[in-house]
């Protein structure tokens, strides 16, 4: 870490930063020595407008930092932040072809730019997956402490044992139940209680504290985690970690206040705006360059089984408007003749045609509909049958133990009430989508828990809602479509 000024300066930042400028040259070389049009004085070309080359090379530095690709701590090999570096690079492209090309064409030449900005995008790319794949195992490891070894605290544990590549090296837990102290919990040391963890924190040279404690913090606790975040280390939530490393909100270990301040639904003008724009631009394209498709699929589930092409159904969408939903019929007709159950990944239920259908997302073109009225958007969670909303929103009663000294061991006390599938209604403050984050990252849910575990990503997006989310579930829906395949 440099220090300038006052001003603390990452040596790992510098080091991506090193790396962009010389990607750039290297990109402006190719487009100087492949252009044919320079083959007999590409260098005294490149000397003769440094300057102007200068000045395209700092707007690309500075879309790269408004994009955020100086977070050396992201792991640019994770597919969503992949596709904001390729996003980045392609909007550093569009700003200098304004910015350049139109006011100085003469000057920065087509051919040449084309040239530069194909071999930019590729090895900016190329270089945040490569740094990731060497900085991040080893010498990017940060030393942490979970500060709470109860539940929360070992699901922390188990999020980071699912990513070893991530970087992560926990030391062990804090906490003041003077039982824990000194045993192990799930082959990690209990080391002391809060009392202890500046200490603690010396000690193991740690580097981050996540802070796993679902009740109210005692004003010594906050005082001792203040003290240590002003030593630069860095103390974050339990809830914000675990988003962080699993993409998903962990809702069993949320709050009202937590969800409150920390913004759902935040990116208002993208929402409420330009997030519309894009829904008709893209259904609009897409409706007209699938049509010959979807007249095949139809006829293909007409020969297939008996029934409409179609399957109409009533779902609830943006703060509990209902709208009929239109599908292609992937399913025997009369399939729910017996009432509403959940669809699984082998439902006897589903056509020949309509598997294939459903493996690579054909069956929901027809929604492009739903999208140019207004009803739905391209992303946004999965609208959901209004009889299997009022069952998930079901107040029921939540209760917890005893903490007065008076309350014997394993006194139960009721606290209040809770949907059912705790923050479900939070899925109906955006649009619902043809394609969402829940819908790549966890396809099917065909039961409770599974809708749990499906709820838990889609207040992911709708928490973190914006262009660049929508890019790489866009990428990633691409993939699946191409190969069949999820995450």
């Amino acid at each position: 870490m440099f220090k300038y000024f006052s001003l603390k300066v990452s040596v790992w930042k510098i080091i991506l930063l090193l790396g962009d400028v010389g990607l750039l040259f290297l990109s402006l070389m190719a487009g100087l020595f492949l252009n044919p049009k320079l083959d007999l004085y590409p260098w005294e070309y490149f000397i003769a407008y440094k300057l102007q080359f200068l000045m395209m090379g700092l707007v690309y530095l500075t879309v790269n930092y408004i994009g955020e690709l100086y977070d050396y701590q992201r792991d640019y090999r994770r597919w969503r932040h992949l596709a904001q570096v390729f996003l980045a690079a392609c909007i550093g492209v569009l700003a200098n072809i304004v910015l350049f090309y139109f006011p100085m064409g003469k000057f920065v030449g087509r051919t040449l730019l084309v040239i530069q900005a194909f071999s930019y995008i590729i090895l900016l790319t190329l270089w945040r997956y490569v740094f990731s794949s060497l900085a991040l195992p080893e010498r990017l490891q940060r030393r942490l402490l979970i500060l709470g070894a109860g539940n929360s605290g070992t699901r922390i544990l188990e999020a980071i044992r699912k990513r070893p590549k991530a970087g992560l090296d926990v030391r062990g837990f804090v906490d003041d139940d003077p039982k824990k102290i000194g045993t192990r919990i799930e082959g990690l040391p209990v080391l002391g209680d809060s009392s202890r963890l500046q200490e603690l924190v010396s000690q193991y040279k740690v580097d981050l504290v996540v802070v796993a404690i679902t009740h109210e913090k005692t004003q010594q606790l906050v005082n001792t985690l203040t003290r240590i975040s002003w030593t630069g280390i860095e103390v974050v939530d339990m809830p914000n970690f675990y988003e962080h490393l699993a993409g998903k909100l962990p809702i069993d270990h949320l709050s009202d206040i937590w969800l409150l301040f920390n913004g759902l639904n935040k990116n208002k003008l993208y929402c409420r705006h330009l997030k519309r724009v894009m829904d008709l631009v893209v259904a609009g394209v897409l409706t007209v360059t699938h049509a010959p498709l979807m007249a095949l699929i139809a006829a293909a589930i007409k020969w297939d089984s008996p029934g409409p092409v179609f399957y109409r159904q009533k779902r609830l969408g943006y703060e509990g408007h209902s709208f009929q939903l239109i599908k292609f019929r992937t399913m025997v007709h009369n399939a729910e003749s017996f009432g509403p159950q959940f669809a699984s990944e082998n439902d006897p239920r589903i056509t020949r045609v309509g598997r294939v259908l459903r493996k690579f997302r054909l069956d929901e073109l027809p929604q492009l509909i739903n999208v140019l009225k207004g009803e739905m958007s391209i992303i946004g969670p999965r609208p959901e049958r209004e009889v299997f909303i009022r069952e998930f929103r079901e107040l029921v009663p939540v209760c917890r133990l005893g903490r007065r000294a008076t309350d014997p061991d394993g006194t139960v006390v009721p606290c209040g009430v809770k949907e059912k599938i705790p923050y479900y209604s939070h899925r109906l403050l955006v649009k619902p989508g043809i394609t969402g984050w829940a819908q790549v990252m966890y396809p099917y849910a065909s039961s409770l828990e599974q809708t749990k575990e499906k709820l838990q990503y889609d207040l992911f997006y709708v928490k973190n809602i914006g262009f660049f989310l929508d890019m790489a579930i866009l990428l990633k829906t691409v993939r699946i479509v191409l190969f069949g395949r999820g995450t």
